[in-house]
């Protein structure tokens, strides 16, 4: 049997690794924070329609493992949706923000 034919399982195993790492970090490197916002913000007023506006956006950063920020899109005074995202770019949870009572 060839010396070859003992090494080309490990080679085949470094190369696959690579890939994936390659193709993960492009990934993580894709968008910016602007980006995301303005993604998740025009998503904000696909689902809302009406009076909704991407101005009623912001973000934070997101303090749970995993999250990279948390895009909060509701009209001054009312309720709206919370997006929780991750370093990739997608949305891992939306929560509902109650209306504030004053």
């Amino acid at each position: 049997m060839p010396r070859w034919m003992f090494f080309a399982p490990v080679i085949a195993m470094i190369a696959a690794t690579a890939v994936i790492g390659l193709s993960l970090g492009r990934k993580a490197l894709r968008g910016t924070e602007t980006d995301v916002i303005v993604q998740i913000a025009a998503r904000y007023v696909a689902e809302m329609g009406g009076a909704a506006r991407p101005v009623d956006c912001t973000a934070r950063p997101a303090v749970s493992d995993g999250l990279w920020l948390v895009v909060s899109c509701a009209p001054p005074g009312q309720g709206g949706r919370e997006y929780f995202i991750d370093r990739f770019g997608a949305v891992r949870h939306v929560g509902q923000i109650a209306p504030r009572t004053q």
